[in-house]
């Protein structure tokens, strides 16, 4: 594997020597200042531009940098980071990161490494900075001072150590920003690849957050069971309790309708609640997609769960399946007229989302039935609507506009049907945190 070393270049030479012969890197970017006074000089510089200083004393004049250490892989058109303004930070990392970037694109198998001893006080934070976030080794050339103007003959390259403020950094910005646009994946990479890269002693809270992760990845993706595994442990966190019970209720509620959707789901342990909270966890989730601003998945959910709530009430209420419907369930009077759509294919009658709404209209105290009648005509508006989604029928994608227009009716039904459904129960539904502390 071959090694590449950016290192920063100030007014002395001795310690950039140093690094490079310390380091051995098969190719070196040198960061350099511009301008007459600029360490570009001590890598361009034509004859003898580095001097050897005792005080103010120069005590002897030598090649430019790559000519002392007979750099045979250097390349002044490439090997070179120039800074007009060594001062400016943004640049300094713009620049920096964008040659970082550059060489990363076909130097796939080689290790970076960094060295920030030499240049200003910015190219070093520029360049320290950037080796955490691309996760390249950091290195400072030093060695005891004498005085406060430069590092003394004598100096030794030593690595230097990030663990903590890598692991401080993700756990205390990068993760609290993932978990507050509800994205997993991205929370995950960066835990995994923090473990698989560095070097920790104590991997306990990384862990624990990669695990809780991990979980609402699962969750999030409707594999309850999964997720329960990896959420289990964190039962006793008062602040996630009431989310895990939640959970719970979800996996007793989707087992409990499993048998009128054909789903095995089986759940070990699970709980009941009111029996609506699969419904529930499909509104929440529609309420992240929307916030994460994929408007075609928030729809697609909403609907889905207009069609789950239903499904959920004729079974629970009247044992009714609405994909295999069992006549002897249903009044007398109107078994006819439902006869008539068997399937000559499967022997089967299955019937639609508005027709299954409509069923429970012909159920005269049914609460749910009832509030259809008002909303019937709206909700075939936003069926049709949804129809010409890219994620159903059709073509166009869902703008924000349209989402909230879809949203005022859809999910003024939906929270209206469980408001009433629900009234009295003590079983409250529990949003994902976008921010929690958890403890080693």
């Amino acid at each position: 594997m071959s090694k590449i070393l950016f290192v920063t270049v100030g007014g002395s030479h001795q310690p950039i020597i140093t690094s490079i012969q310390s380091l051995k890197p098969d190719r070196t970017i040198f960061i350099c200042s511009g301008g007459s006074r600029g360490s570009i000089s001590q890598v361009m510089g034509q004859d003898k531009p580095c001097e050897d200083r005792r005080g103010a004393e120069v005590i002897d004049r030598l090649p430019n940098i790559p000519t002392q250490l007979q750099l045979r892989n250097y390349d002044p058109d490439t090997d070179i980071v120039l800074l007009d303004n060594p001062d400016d930070l943004s640049v300094a990392y713009q620049r920096i990161s964008a040659k970082v970037q550059d060489i990363q694109r076909t130097a796939l198998n080689s290790e970076f490494l960094a060295d920030y001893t030499g240049g200003t006080k910015t190219m070093s934070v520029a360049l320290a900075t950037i080796a955490l976030d691309y996760q390249m080794t950091l290195h400072i050339t030093t060695a005891t001072r004498i005085n406060l103007q430069k590092v003394e003959r004598g100096e030794r390259v030593r690595r230097t150590a990030v663990t903590g403020l890598m692991v401080q950094r993700l756990l205390e910005q990068e993760l609290p920003r993932f978990l507050g646009q509800y994205n997993y994946p991205a929370a995950i990479a960066e835990l995994e690849s923090l473990l698989r890269d560095t070097e920790i002693v104590d991997t306990t809270i990384i862990e624990a957050y990669l695990n809780f992760a991990q979980g609402l990845d699962l969750w999030d993706r409707f594999d309850h069971t999964e997720a329960w595994g990896y959420l289990e442990p964190f039962l006793n966190n008062a602040d996630l309790r009431q989310l895990l019970l939640f959970l719970k209720r979800v996996m007793g509620s989707r087992q409990a309708i499993a048998a009128a959707v054909d789903d095995k789901f089986k759940a070990e342990g699970s709980i009941k609640g009111h029996g609506y909270e699969i419904v529930q966890d499909l509104l929440l989730n529609a309420e992240r997609r929307a916030l994460q601003e994929r408007y075609d998945d928030a729809v697609a959910r909403l609907y889905r769960a207009l069609e789950l709530l239903e499904q959920v009430r004729l079974w629970r209420e009247y044992e009714i399946k609405t994909g295999d419907l069992d006549l002897n369930k249903l009044p007398e009077d109107l078994r006819p007229q439902y006869e008539v759509r068997r399937s000559e294919r499967t022997g089967k009658i299955q019937i639609s989302l508005a027709q299954s709404y409509e069923l429970l209209q012909s159920f005269p105290d049914d609460p749910l039935g009832q509030l259809y009648s008002r909303y019937k005509e709206k909700l075939k508006d936003k069926q049709s609507f949804r129809n010409y989604s890219i994620l159903a029928h059709g073509m166009n994608p869902v703008t924000a506009a349209q989402y909230q227009d879809f949203y005022a009716v859809v999910g003024q039904f939906m929270e209206e049907a469980l408001g009433t459904l629900l009234a009295g129960s003590k079983f409250k539904r529990v949003q994902f945190p976008q921010s929690i502390r958890l403890s080693s």
